[in-house]
């Protein structure tokens, strides 16, 4: 399973199409995204909007990435160390990818090597985050729940996901 380090000490999700068409359609122009996160509204509206969901307060390491469907789970609830409810995302492009959020202040040098994608049907989705240990390696799994329409966001963005 392949892994990718937590820059930054975090990772974002995100949905590269609906993301690079927020940036087009709010003329937010350069390569430096992670700006737009930190320094106005933008980042809180990308996120309210299922757009890209940041993990924040990540232990420096390396970390593989599942997507589990509704009621599949992929950590046992003994394996679980945290969790967080109450996102929602979206994708229009049959996927979704994850990357160190360091990589927010360059997204030119986003690349398969440094990125994960995986493999998501179209359309929106409650999602759950969970995050721990499987089989000796750290794990976060992405607990997709498809909706018919947009589903209401309470996710907490203050939310870290530390664990030892």
């Amino acid at each position: 399973m392949k892994k990718i380090f937590s820059e930054l000490k975090g990772f974002v999700i995100f949905s590269p199409q609906l993301l690079a068409q927020y940036l087009q359609d709010h003329h937010l122009s350069g390569t430096n995204i992670l700006k737009y996160f930190v320094e106005n509204e933008h980042g809180d509206e990308i996120t309210k909007s299922g757009i890209a969901i940041p993990i924040i307060g990540v232990e420096e390491d390396y970390y593989a990435f599942r997507v589990s469907v509704n009621d599949e789970k992929i950590l046992n609830d003994e394996e679980v160390e945290v969790e967080s409810k109450g996102w929602i995302f979206q994708t229009a492009n049959n996927e979704v990818k994850i990357v160190g959020i360091g990589y927010l202040k360059d997204i030119a040098a986003i690349s398969e090597e440094n990125s994960v994608t995986l493999s998501l049907e179209n359309g929106w989705y409650s999602l759950k985050i969970r995050g721990g240990n499987k089989n000796g390696e750290r794990l976060f799994e992405l607990n997709m729940q498809k909706q018919d329409m947009h589903p209401a966001f309470s996710g907490d963005i203050t939310t870290e996901y530390y664990y030892g």
